[in-house]
């Protein structure tokens, strides 16, 4: 989208543009944090509602996509924490495979290298997990920091932290 054509959209029509071109990274955010389909697609619906009520400041925002990922991440912290006073579950392997299926990585290598790596996302801590999946989406360091509400040289430190954490764990296991 280019700036001249946003200002002739409405922020309905912008919304709608942005969470479709957005949508495969938005619907692996939401299958790496909740495994029960009918609990993701009320995740799901949660976060399209605070986007719907936040259509002209993500229009208006210099970044929009990373405001749209800063609302899905706002949502999804605060589902996760919900579900962790609820006993949340991790995925299922139904769910796993169904995730790597999606994923756009499964095309350039093998699933199974995917599923292990997937596998250990799944085991990262919540905040080295977050800042991988948003880098996973090609999510640049300012990006992030404008999610995340973090300074880049925080983001830098966490997006190391989580690198070693998950190669510990993809070379070493848990």
């Amino acid at each position: 989208m280019t700036l001249s054509t946003t200002s002739l959209m409405s922020p309905e029509q912008f919304l709608l543009e942005l969470w479709q071109q957005n949508q495969g990274a938005i619907s692996r955010t939401l299958m790496a944090c909740e495994a029960d389909p009918a609990a993701r697609q009320d995740l799901k619906q949660d976060i399209f509602l605070a986007l719907h009520q936040s259509a002209e400041r993500i229009q208006a925002a210099e970044m929009p996509r990373a405001y749209l990922f800063r609302i899905v991440h706002n949502v999804t912290v605060d589902h996760i924490a919900r579900a962790k006073r609820q006993q949340w579950q991790p995925l299922d392997d139904d769910s796993l495979h169904q995730f790597v299926q999606d994923c756009p990585s499964a095309e350039v290598g093998e699933q199974q290298q995917s599923q292990q790596l997937m596998q250990a996302v799944r085991l990262l801590s919540p905040a080295n997990r977050q800042v991988i999946l948003l880098a996973m989406e090609d999510l640049d360091a300012p990006e992030i920091a404008d999610i995340l509400q973090l300074s880049q040289g925080a983001v830098r430190v966490r997006l190391n932290r989580a690198k070693t954490e998950l190669m510990e764990i993809m070379h070493h296991g848990r």
